[in-house]
């Protein structure tokens, strides 16, 4: 219990660290100039944690061998020395696969029953081969049962907000009942570069058991990634593209996920569902056609650009009872970058400034006075206060003067003066009373004085 709490606080403290901070750079969602035959895709942009291209970025799809990317982080997470821990094939758990359906879609490293590799081997062995036996046996290994293991599978993608994705197996092999989506999956890929070891296993170009000589299968594990990209030899070879996952089912098309880096610039590109043949009926690997096309597009166009500068002075504000000038420059609290397409037209963003009112002296400088909003297409790309650029002092005799009028319109005066009516009305009042009072009185003793005079 205190492992699964411990690991949804590392989850949700991973995913607030990935966030960009807020109104210093965002990105907006282009389109490539070119046919993406995949019908699924979603480009991040590492360095702000920002989808910057999708298409069908929520369709359901099947995660094929990009399941193993969850199966990798579930097993890495459970065993901090995999160089270490080892695991033996078991000729039980390999033999449902004789009988798959589709063994067109099976994927193998040339593992066999009795052979004990690491835990390390076996992930090298699944991300560079997408192999059966080695996700078989690590999920056997780390679960207990495959069912088990799965059931940590699905608890991790909820705790990283995967909502549209189900996983029914480790090894990534058909199943009408696990789907998930190109956005989900980005969510999963950005969570996994983060988990240790990760990227160094999933992108290198390949890899060789310390065991395989002396167990006479230095030919067979001799691994190489099932992504050709990073290959200067390969036709799809693309400066800058390292591995980290490709699958292909009959039923699911060709998936792949990968990395991208250059000229500073970092990328994670997830594509679903590319068609298998072409229209011919010719195989065709319209995957890393795709990958090949967006990266080169994202690399070419694609470029960080500021759109509000914080030093930029936007407007003036009008302050009352200010000594010297009766007004202040207000600017943005903090610039905003973005990055941008240069094929798209900047001078379609819209700035919206809304000023406050009835702006009093002083001011200090740094004061909130307002606010700048960009839009593009209806679409707010930042909010950003507007402060002042400078301080504007009091003058206390203009101060003085505006409370005048200020006076005879305050509730204060209007209380004063009908308490001061009332208390008068009062006082008059009582005046007559005791005056009344006072004659009564009188002539009552003048009264007496004259019965008395008679007597």
């Amino acid at each position: 219990m205190k492992k699964r709490i411990l690991a949804v606080i590392l989850t949700f403290a991973t995913c607030i660290l990935m966030l960009p901070p807020k109104n210093s750079a965002s990105a907006l969602v282009f389109t490539p100039n070119c046919t993406v035959s995949s019908e699924a895709a979603v480009l991040l942009n590492m360095d702000i944690g920002e989808i910057v291209y999708e298409k069908n970025a929520d369709m359901k799809e099947m995660p094929a061998y990009l399941t193993q990317v969850m199966t990798a982080v579930i097993a890495l997470e459970s065993c901090p020395k995999i160089s270490e821990e080892t695991i033996t094939g078991d000729a039980e758990l390999f033999a449902p696969l004789a009988n798959y359906e589709n063994q067109g879609d099976l994927r193998y490293a040339e593992i066999d029953a009795g052979d004990t590799l690491t835990v390390e081997d076996l992930l090298y062995a699944m991300m560079l081969t997408s192999s059966v036996e080695a996700s078989l046996m690590l999920a056997n290994h780390f679960g207990g049962s495959e069912d088990a293991f799965v059931e940590k599978m699905n608890e991790k993608a909820s705790q990283l907000g995967m909502t549209s994705t189900r996983f029914t197996n480790a090894t990534g092999l058909y199943s009408a009942r696990q789907v998930t989506t190109a956005r989900d999956m980005m969510k999963l890929l950005q969570y996994a570069m983060t988990v240790s070891q990760f990227e160094t296993i999933s992108c290198a170009s390949n890899y060789t058991p310390a065991t395989a000589e002396s167990v006479g299968k230095q030919g067979d594990w001799a691994w190489e990634h099932s992504n050709p990209m990073s290959n200067s030899e390969s036709e799809y070879y693309c400066a800058g593209v390292r591995g980290i996952k490709t699958g292909t089912l009959r039923e699911g098309g060709r998936n792949i996920c990968c990395k991208a880096a250059r000229d500073g610039n970092n990328y994670l590109l997830v594509c679903l569902n590319a068609p298998l043949t072409d229209a011919e009926g010719n195989s065709n690997f319209f995957h890393l056609e795709d990958v090949k096309n967006i990266f080169e597009w994202a690399f070419a166009h694609l470029t960080y650009q500021k759109l509000l500068g914080d030093n930029d002075e936007i407007d003036e504000v009008q302050v009352a009872n200010a000594d010297g000038n009766d007004f202040v420059i207000v600017k943005p609290e903090q610039g905003f970058s973005c990055i941008w397409c240069d094929t798209a037209d900047m001078d379609s963003i819209q700035q919206i400034v809304t000023l406050d009112e009835n702006v009093q002296a002083p001011v200090k400088t740094g004061d909130k006075l307002g606010t700048i909003s960009l839009k593009l297409s209806g679409e707010t790309l930042a909010e950003v206060n507007l402060v002042a650029a400078s301080s504007v002092e009091r003058s206390l005799w203009k101060y003085n003067v505006s409370l005048i009028p200020g006076f005879f319109r305050s509730s204060a005066l209007g209380k004063a003066l009908k308490t001061a009516l009332l208390l008068s009305i009062l006082y008059v009042g009582a005046c007559i009373f005791f005056f009344a009072r006072y004659k009564t009185e009188r002539k009552r003793r003048k009264q007496n004085a004259g019965k008395e005079h008679k007597a």
